[in-house]
């Protein structure tokens, strides 16, 4: 039988469930802008945390301190809890928020695995992505599976260093949704970076990196000599940033191609490119009548047939 001693107990109670958390790479996505923000498990999104009380919805199961976290997390005894929580060594609370909001982006590579099966399964099959367009992908070193079977689409800088990534998963969680996320400390200005031809001339930006994978596996003979962002969202940032990097290489950009959702905050985007680059530097590739390029892939994909071809007029 495991025993713990007193000192061990009260050792283990001055831990936070947070560190906790990073302690064993559970990952959890912060929540909530107002007042005291809570955080959500991404392999279980029912599982909530609010300071150091934490609620397991689907399970009707809850508790208040890392101890107890550590039990119904891990399925754990009391015993086997306290020895758990204390295999870590935890900085003093002030020096981990400190060094949490000085650090600068480490890419966890410890995170990857060789196989890709589930990512290309996933991307493949449900999201109907061209075969050829995510072996590219993989064997350039830009998407890989993370350990939770994750795909992992990572952003790389001009002297191919990553500075961030999105993470998408590949199974449903608790609420049928999928995981997405960005890794922390990404480059807010950075995004998902695709370069067609060596001379590009052109930055179409998109919300998402299936997105982007989309719009070329539909276009992938038109889409030449062209920068492809996905900007993780709408971001204005990671616009200008391709702009002044093609143009610190050498390459003039003659012109933003929007291929961002059919919806208001893509539509809003939309104007705010055109207000920002000029009318006639724009050109509109969104999706018609869907609302994103991965949808429209899915349609072709379900029924081929002539569809009307992107304005890129490329």
């Amino acid at each position: 039988m495991v025993r713990v001693t007193s000192d061990e107990i009260n050792q283990a109670k001055q831990v936070r469930i947070i560190d906790f958390l990073d302690a064993n790479h559970i990952d959890a996505k912060q929540e909530g802008r107002r007042g005291e923000p809570y955080y959500r498990l991404a392999d279980h999104d029912s599982l909530v945390i609010k300071g150091e009380k934490f609620f397991w919805n689907s399970r009707q199961e809850g508790g208040y301190g890392v101890i107890s976290f550590a039990m119904t997390y891990y399925d754990l005894k009391f015993p086997e809890a306290v020895k758990r929580v204390n295999e870590h060594e935890y900085a003093p609370v002030k020096h981990r928020e400190e060094a949490r909001a000085n650090e600068p982006f480490r890419y966890p590579a410890h995170y990857e695995v060789k196989d890709t099966k589930k990512i290309e399964d996933y991307l493949v099959n449900e999201r109907k992505i061209d075969p050829r367009v995510v072996e590219w992908c993989i064997k350039k070193d830009l998407l890989v599976q993370d350990r939770k079977g994750n795909a992992v689409f990572k952003w790389k800088d001009q002297e191919g260093k990553v500075n961030g990534a999105d993470r998408q998963g590949t199974a449903p969680m608790d609420n049928g949704g999928y995981f997405k996320g960005m890794v922390a400390k990404s480059k807010e200005d950075g995004g998902f970076t695709i370069d067609v031809g060596k001379n590009p001339k052109k930055i179409a930006v998109f919300e998402s990196p299936i997105d982007m994978l989309s719009y070329w596996s539909v276009h992938k003979k038109k889409v030449q000599d062209t920068r492809m962002v996905s900007m993780g969202g709408v971001k204005i940032e990671s616009v200008n940033r391709a702009v002044m990097d093609l143009r610190s290489q050498g390459h003039k950009v003659e012109a933003i191609v929007s291929a961002v959702d059919n919806d208001k905050a893509g539509n809003q985007f939309h104007q705010k490119l055109k207000d920002h680059y000029g009318e006639k530097r724009v050109i509109d590739d969104r999706p018609k009548d869907v609302k994103d390029w991965n949808d429209v892939r899915k349609q072709r994909t379900a029924a081929p047939k002539r569809q009307p071809e992107s304005q890129m007029g490329m």
